[in-house]
């Protein structure tokens, strides 16, 4: 029986408001067997029906037909190798980085729209194609250093700066500058983000490196792609690892690998890599 509601100032119009009244009192008594004669006895029928099914539906299904085709299956390790509590960044500078790396993504953002308006002349440098990883870790190194068992001396690489790569390209390679990264496109910063990544596990970390690091992460443009996720979480556990290295808390590093850590788990919510 359809109930009238009476409206005044104070009832709710919103969507959790029932529109109707069904009696559902013997409800077993309907005889599905029979068409139902009205809406409301439709709607009767319909209430039945649910109050028979479980909240929670779970398929029964025979996944043994899909053993032979299994393919592997491998588990991302979560969160980071443990250190003390010494080597770890305190959660108010944590906020804080995050905030002035907020500050400068913006910065970035506005500075590179004047630069496409020739708003601001920014002479473009000539950058290496993206796929071309050797150029890029001569423009970034000069000349890279390769790691090697104790019993090795670590010898240079090829990876020595040719001239005409960028003019202001030195022996030492060149620190991430305004004017290579304004004229970075996407696909060249995650590209050189990923050589820098594998380039840090081979060679370690150093500061001009770490320098490289917040300047393609200043200029990784969101949402991220799994891919791109991938990869800066591989980052951060990178960073893990070395931190976990370090000898004392003094170690200038430290605070350096912290503030990757800090971004990459916090900017860009990896929450599960963070410092607690």
């Amino acid at each position: 029986r359809l109930t009238q509601r009476r409206m005044d100032d104070s009832d709710s119009d919103g969507p959790n408001e029932q529109a109707f009244s069904v009696d559902v009192n013997n409800l077993d008594d309907i005889d599905l067997s029979v068409p139902p004669t009205s809406g409301i006895e439709y709607l009767r029928r319909v209430r039945q029906e649910a109050m028979g099914c479980p909240k929670v539906v779970v398929a029964d299904l025979d996944t043994s037909a899909f053993l032979p085709r299994q393919t592997v299956l491998v588990s991302e390790p979560g969160g980071l190798l443990p250190v003390p509590e010494s080597y770890k960044a305190p959660i108010p500078w944590q906020s804080f980085q995050v905030a002035e790396f907020a500050t400068l993504r913006q910065k970035l953002i506005r500075f590179r729209a004047l630069v496409k308006q020739n708003k601001i002349d920014v002479p473009a440098p000539k950058l290496p194609h993206a796929s071309d990883s050797r150029s890029w870790c001569k423009l970034c190194f000069g000349q890279l250093k390769v790691k090697t068992d104790d019993s090795l001396a670590s010898q240079p690489s090829e990876a020595t700066c040719e001239p005409n790569i960028l003019d202001i390209c030195e022996s030492q390679g060149s620190p991430p500058l305004l004017q290579i990264v304004t004229h970075m496109n996407q696909h060249q910063v995650t590209s050189v983000l990923e050589y820098h990544v594998n380039w840090l596990e081979a060679t370690g970390f150093s500061s001009r490196q770490g320098q490289w690091f917040y300047a393609l992460l200043a200029s990784l443009q969101k949402p991220l792609t799994p891919e791109i996720c991938s990869w800066i979480r591989r980052l951060a556990r990178l960073c893990s690892n070395i931190r976990a290295s370090l000898e004392h808390s003094s170690d200038p590093r430290l605070n350096e690998l912290n503030l990757i850590i800090c971004l990459v788990s916090r900017y860009f919510d990896q929450r599960d890599l963070a410092d607690v």
